[in-house]
């Protein structure tokens, strides 16, 4: 196993911003709002020929809301779990109460600790940091984690703290699945159950997830990246900014992923908002299973089976490429199929055809359907694969005004009952043919 990195530290004291800085990248939502992180947040970052997991937490919190509980024990889980712990602290502000807390609960759990001085932007501003070695901590970096200033000495001091190089030799990448889906259908439930710990904050009430949350699980002797979003809403305006951010991290999230899962309730079925998720991940060009999630509450299974089959080919019919899983995240029904279906769903978005093979599919479904529109007759001069994930075919034709979509769609029809491309979109493009002059 890869060595693990918790960042911890109170509210707003810049937790997420460093993990943005660390992983390269705006991955977790930062806002002036305390406690807008909930949840732990993995991600795998490369340093020096050295790997490990950096794992954002919620901040620790006195407060008594209904979610700080929760909160603080997940914060007690992530310290308990990592190698080396970044206690981070706000050098503008100075030594706060909760920061000694948070330093004994540190030192109670004997974890190798690096202090994080934040919001130092300048040489000359560390002075205000020195305050902060009254809690105890010899290894101490100041940083600027919004102007990036020293993340690389912090980068240093954990490869230093890096015993040896515990990297993971794979043969293949770490297949990232994100799970999609309207508040409180299950997505959280699903990733507690398969982690086998709660990672994330179960409530039911609707949006308490608000980042884009990943995970690194292990099933059946292989690694994921198992990344669950805050639910998308129906309507084009969020609420609040807070929603707006959210819907934005799952936007970015979706780009980063390799596998899709479209979660939708079983005692609700497929609205409107799961229309709109699915043609959002078309989209994206993304690969999709479609998953019927709390399976446990229907009684009448054969039926409803039956029913959300037609619904998801009815209202969905634009994704009729994509396999329908009926799961529990309660129990754990079906879960293991899901990672079986990504496995197979991935191979096929990757898939690349021979010359040979795309080209004998072609010339049979041209010699089966020429197309003729308004007494001109539709020519595929030359035609080829140009990429995968997903795969991409380029037609130089005669004239592309005379592609219709019905043609366009008997070709993909052709290519998928050939070469299947199970559970994932294939791109058409058409371009005019232009004889190359010597």
């Amino acid at each position: 196993m890869l060595t693990k990195v918790a960042i911890v530290g109170r509210p707003n004291v810049g937790k997420s911003a460093l993990f943005n800085r660390l992983i390269g990248r705006k991955k977790a939502i930062t806002h002036e709002m305390p406690g807008t992180t909930r949840d732990r947040n993995d991600h795998k970052v490369s340093w020096r020929d050295k790997n490990f997991i950096v794992t954002d937490t919620a901040g620790w919190s006195m407060d008594i809301s209904v979610f700080s509980k929760d909160m603080s024990h997940q914060l007690d889980i992530a310290i308990e779990k990592s190698d080396i712990v970044l206690f981070v602290v706000d050098g503008k502000m100075g030594v706060h109460p909760t920061d000694v807390q948070i330093a004994q609960q540190i030192r109670l759990k004997r974890k190798k600790a690096v202090l994080v001085v934040n919001k130092i932007d300048t040489q000359a501003e560390e002075i205000k940091g020195y305050e902060f070695y009254e809690l105890g901590f010899d290894d101490a970096v100041f940083v600027s984690a919004n102007h990036g200033r020293s993340i690389h000495d912090l980068l240093d001091k954990i490869w230093e703290n890096i015993k040896y190089d515990r990297k993971v030799k794979n043969t293949r990448e770490t297949l990232k699945i994100i799970l999609v889906g309207k508040p409180n259908v299950g997505k959280s439930s699903f990733i507690n159950t398969v982690a086998k710990e709660e990672r994330c904050i179960v409530h039911d009430i609707p949006g308490t997830t608000r980042d884009s949350l990943a995970v690194c699980i292990q099933n059946n002797g292989k690694e994921y990246i198992l990344t669950d979003t805050a639910g998308l809403h129906r309507g084009s305006k969020p609420k609040d900014d807070m929603e707006y951010l959210s819907n934005l991290s799952t936007d970015y999230a979706i780009e980063d992923a390799d596998v899709a899962i479209l979660i939708a309730d079983a005692s609700q079925g497929i609205g409107e908002t799961e229309v709109k998720i699915a043609r959002l991940l078309l989209e994206k060009k993304k690969p999709v299973i479609v998953t019927i999630n709390k399976w446990d509450l229907i009684e009448e299974k054969e039926e409803a089976a039956k029913y959300f089959t037609e619904q998801l080919r009815e209202r969905i019919k634009f994704m009729n490429w994509a396999d329908i899983i009926f799961t529990s995240a309660k129990t754990g029904q079906r879960l293991d199929r899901i990672f079986q279906e990504a496995e197979l769903v991935f191979k096929q978005y990757s898939k690349e055809l021979t010359k040979e093979e795309f080209n004998e599919v072609i010339r049979d479904a041209l010699a089966r359907k020429p197309y003729t529109s308004k007494g001109r007759t539709l020519k595929l001069k030359e035609y080829a694969q140009t990429a995968s994930k997903p795969p991409v075919f380029i037609f130089s034709v005669n004239d592309r005004n005379l592609v219709h979509f019905s043609y366009k769609r008997f070709l993909e029809n052709c290519l998928r009952a050939k070469f299947g491309f199970h559970g994932t979109p294939i791109v058409l493009k058409f371009r005019n043919y232009y004889k190359k002059m010597n």
